[in-house]
């Protein structure tokens, strides 16, 4: 079901017209939703979003507007599905040579070191039974939905530590 999901969402994605959209917007809306049924769920995992490096300017980037919110929901959820209870979850958001640049933090365990690149790749999974069934396509989706508003995406652990998974994605800047 996901991977037919996913083969809709390429195709409509492929026709949809871009406009001109707020990142931070997005960024905010949706991590407002997952405080919310985080502090309903007594996880005790908290998000917060760092705009300081944007010095009160806006993050326009040409996109859809419900694939940019499924890139930001989507790399929550992972984080929040690794995220031990009492942790925190941060989301930094700048400009990075004319690119949007978000980076994801959690303080869950991290990547395994050998397969950082593999994460992305269509139905991999590294996660442990305990988590559940999970089709291993949630990261691919991600990364296909990036790419086809013209960005990247990469993983890597915080400060090269295998403590905590860092995701950073870049977009174009809009500036029209």
């Amino acid at each position: 079901t996901d991977y037919s999901q996913m083969l809709k969402d390429e195709a409509s994605l492929s026709r949809a017209k871009m406009a001109k959209i707020d990142l931070s917007n997005v960024i905010n809306t949706v991590v407002e939703d997952f405080n919310n049924d985080l502090s309903n769920s007594n996880q005790n995992i908290k998000i917060n979003v760092n705009q300081a490096n944007l010095n009160g300017s806006k993050l326009h980037v040409l996109g859809v507007e419900t694939k940019l919110e499924q890139i930001v929901a989507n790399l929550l959820d992972n984080a929040v599905s690794f995220s031990p209870i009492n942790s925190q979850i941060l989301i930094s958001c700048g400009i990075k040579k004319n690119e949007a640049q978000l980076v994801f933090e959690d303080e869950g365990p991290g990547f395994d070191e050998n397969n950082i690149n593999k994460v992305f790749n269509r139905f991999y999974s590294n996660r442990p039974e305990k988590f559940g069934e999970h089709s291993g396509l949630g990261l691919n989706i991600v990364k296909n939905i990036i790419e086809l508003h013209g960005g990247s995406i990469a993983a890597s652990n915080k400060d090269g530590r295998k403590k905590g998974a860092k995701i950073e994605v870049l977009l174009p800047v809009y500036n029209n």
